[in-house]
């Protein structure tokens, strides 16, 4: 090919956008990169009176009064547009509720806004310190529409939340301890969680469940659980002694801390015809 007939800048052109490739990024926008994966999303209202609280299908929030409600889930950004699968905890919306949320990257602001569930959007404008690598916003909230929410706004925390992944052990209760003298039981979970997102949005949860000193079980499996933002469900198979089975759910519990969880706390429910069936309390287990 013949360049002689081009004039020389329009050959430097493509030139000097190559080198600022190389430098900073010819074109480039510059977005914010958010950590990829399982989010919490911590809202506190500032409204003068939220419509919600009245409503007696309202998810209490454990161990955390200031928060309001929670929106955790999956959240994926590809280039400047963000999607993702989340549920709302606390809100007078059903919390097993699945709701889509979308939204865009602009600099270091970022935009989500939920699809429409019982009546209620919520969109939330919030913003980060860095670029590259980034895991926690801050930000606000609103909720617009003819829902138990309309109307509502306040403040939000979002944080990456990282895997769950390890040995969790708590301290059991056994039903017949003041009769046989038996120790109390203590649980330990080693837990594992998927490095992929389901269907749903939640990160799915398997492994081992083993007891010391438990009057009724000595091992078990799970057979169900996930964790979706700061909240975890835990659902196992049970070994029993005299060669009984049983099982136990655990769950919805809270993470103490989104960012570095250690501890989580709900109520212990055990479904056998041992002598711990029935029996339900109170359970915090602590990553080891």
């Amino acid at each position: 090919m013949n360049f002689a007939g081009f004039p020389k800048f329009s050959l430097l052109l493509p030139l000097a956008c190559i080198l600022a490739i190389a430098l900073a990024g010819c074109g480039s926008s510059n977005n914010m990169a958010l950590t990829q994966g399982n989010w919490s999303v911590a809202a506190t209202s500032t409204a003068a009176a939220r419509r919600h609280n009245i409503v007696s299908r309202d998810t209490p929030i454990p161990n955390n009064s200031n928060v309001s409600f929670y929106v955790g889930g999956n959240l994926t950004q590809t280039g400047s547009n963000l999607a993702g699968t989340m549920y709302i905890t606390g809100s007078c919306v059903d919390p097993s509720a699945a709701v889509p949320f979308t939204g865009t990257v602009k600099g270091t602001k970022v935009t989500l806004t939920s699809a429409s569930i019982e009546g209620n959007v919520i969109t939330v404008s919030a913003s980060g310190t860095t670029t590259s690598a980034t895991s926690s916003l801050t930000g606000t909230y609103t909720v617009t529409g003819e829902g138990c929410d309309g109307g509502d706004s306040g403040t939000v925390t979002a944080t990456a939340v990282p895997s769950i992944s390890g040995t969790w052990s708590g301290s059991l209760v056994n039903n017949t301890s003041g009769t046989n003298g038996i120790a109390g039981a203590t649980i330990s979970i080693a837990l594992t969680q998927a490095s992929t997102v389901s269907d749903d949005g939640t990160f799915a949860l398997s492994g081992s469940v083993t007891y010391t000193n438990s009057t009724c079980s000595l091992s078990g499996t799970l057979t169900g659980g996930f964790v979706s933002g700061q909240f975890v469900k835990i659902d196992a198979s049970t070994i029993d002694q005299g060669d009984g089975t049983g099982s136990f759910e655990y769950g919805l519990a809270l993470l103490d801390s989104p960012s570095a969880p250690a501890n989580m706390t709900s109520g212990y429910s055990v479904f056998s015809d041992g002598p711990c069936g029935g029996d339900v309390q109170t359970l915090t287990l602590t990553k080891q």
